[in-house]
């Protein structure tokens, strides 16, 4: 099928062409997931899929056949720091995102099965070594920001509660502080700031936790930034953290009845001003 078949759908609202099926077309569409050509993978294999789900095109039994595909493509070449390979994990991601994102909105989800896409959704984020954002010809990857998107409407799920929200700070504050060859220069902390600001939206988490969680930015892994900028990846590993603590500060000031938001707007300025790498 050619891009044009794809247009004209998109044309037409989303309907489905004479003689063909939602279940056929998506086959195909998931098929465009890992290509390199951005328009392919992102344009229309990611975004018909979104919009055959907001359709409800889907049976609950197909979407949880979808589920258990999408979700063994995150170990598809996981651990290669550079290779193609990150386009076919990071839109699976992005897909289980828009999975969960319309079962938020009408849900039909089992709990156990939420809390599996939570699991390996935590799994992937501390796994996933190819964090490039935009590349040259081939498009976004966004590996990191398609996670934190996964893990935002997660946090939004009422199938998710207090301890599964810590988890998903945890990954969070695990992954941003170890040493990276990367800059996230393309949204990732903003990204990773909503999910943060989801989670802590449900209420589920107390002052002192969160109190605890911001410390470790201050000393990973028990130690802290001195001497942080002598070597680059630990340099990139502060400016991400700094980047999103500054994100989620302003994200959290912006709020109105936030829970805990004046606590959390000390916490968070504390934090700022605490973090220095010497």
């Amino acid at each position: 099928m050619d891009k044009l078949f794809w247009k004209t759908i998109q044309e037409n609202n989303y309907a489905i062409p004479a003689g063909h099926t939602p279940t056929s077309l998506t086959a195909e569409l998931f098929s465009y997931l890992g290509s390199t050509d951005p328009e392919l993978r992102d344009q229309i294999a990611y975004e018909m899929f979104a919009n055959f789900l907001e359709r409800d095109y889907y049976s609950l039994a197909e979407i949880e056949i979808y589920i258990a595909n999408l979700l063994a493509n995150l170990d598809i070449g996981i651990g290669e720091p550079e290779s193609d390979s990150v386009f076919l994990r990071s839109f699976s991601a992005l897909c289980l995102a828009a999975i969960i994102h319309n079962d938020n909105k009408a849900p039909q989800l089992k709990r156990p099965l939420v809390q599996t896409i939570l699991e390996k959704g935590l799994r992937h984020l501390a796994s996933e070594q190819d964090l490039r954002g935009y590349v040259k010809r081939k498009g976004w990857a966004h590996a990191l920001a398609h996670t934190a998107d996964l893990l935002l409407v997660l946090g939004r799920s009422l199938n998710t509660g207090g301890s599964d929200h810590s988890l998903i700070l945890i990954g969070i504050s695990e992954k941003l502080v170890q040493p990276t060859p990367w800059v996230y220069l393309y949204g990732e902390d903003e990204r990773l700031a909503r999910a943060t600001l989801e989670v802590l939206r449900r209420g589920t988490l107390s002052a002192t936790f969160v109190g605890r969680w911001l410390d470790s930015f201050l000393k990973p892994n028990g130690k802290s930034w001195k001497g942080g900028w002598t070597e680059v990846r630990s340099a990139h590993a502060f400016f991400n953290v700094r980047n999103f603590i500054r994100s989620l500060y302003f994200q959290v000031v912006s709020e109105d009845g936030f829970p805990l938001q004046e606590e959390l707007e000390k916490l968070l300025l504390e934090t700022i001003q605490n973090l220095r790498p010497y």
